[in-house]
């Protein structure tokens, strides 16, 4: 019974993935959007100015922004911690890539490092996550990013949905763990705001 339902989520899994890659090479200004999404910096820059605009944003009150402060870091530790266990299954486990199998309409350069669980997903939801739970409104366009992000890798033919969905279940997993140990992270956000303090820094 294991092994019909394993064979049976990776047909679906692959026929989802030709499903949503083989839109790809139809129309060149789907492809550029795709690309722009897909590539390494396009949304990790932008998740990085968002977070920088959230640490920073004066337009609340000191209570608001310690709240803000205190999201952000949440973020960035999740971030790590997903990251890490990332590179720990990835010791363990290794899924060829979509175009080592078959024959995809690629549009991304052929990364060598295992596709399951997708690394863009899981950087893309922990700090989706992580942010959401102190501030809903800026996590919520995280997460649209995060879902764009590894919505882009299938279609650009990088990563099956499977990829994307255990990335995501990884970093939401990561932000909720750190988001657990408040103690630890509020000792953390005072010795760095201690730190920018004597720096000078806002």
């Amino acid at each position: 019974m294991l092994f019909t339902l394993t064979d049976f989520i990776h047909r679906v899994d692959c026929g989802l993935f030709a499903i949503i890659n083989n839109f790809a090479g139809r129309h060149p200004w789907l492809d550029a959007l795709a690309r722009l999404f897909l590539n390494d910096y396009f949304i990790p820059t932008t998740f990085a100015v968002l977070l920088l605009a959230l640490w920073f944003d004066e337009t609340n009150s000191s209570r608001k922004r310690s709240t803000n402060q205190r999201a952000v870091l949440v973020g960035a530790l999740s971030a790590a911690l997903a990251n890490t266990l990332l590179k720990i299954i990835n010791q363990f486990y290794f899924r060829p890539r979509p175009f080592d199998v078959y024959e995809v309409n690629l549009l991304f350069y052929q990364p060598t490092d295992s596709s399951l669980p997708s690394n863009a997903a899981a950087l893309g939801f922990s700090i989706a996550v992580g942010v959401w739970v102190y501030r809903q409104r800026w996590g919520w366009i995280l997460l649209g990013l995060a879902a764009i992000f590894g919505l882009s890798r299938i279609f650009g033919g990088v990563h099956y949905p499977l990829d994307v969905i255990s990335g995501a279940a990884l970093g939401g997993a990561s932000a909720w763990f750190i988001q657990q140990q408040q103690e630890s992270v509020d000792k953390i956000l005072i010795l760095i705001t201690r730190l920018a303090t004597r720096l000078g820094l806002p």
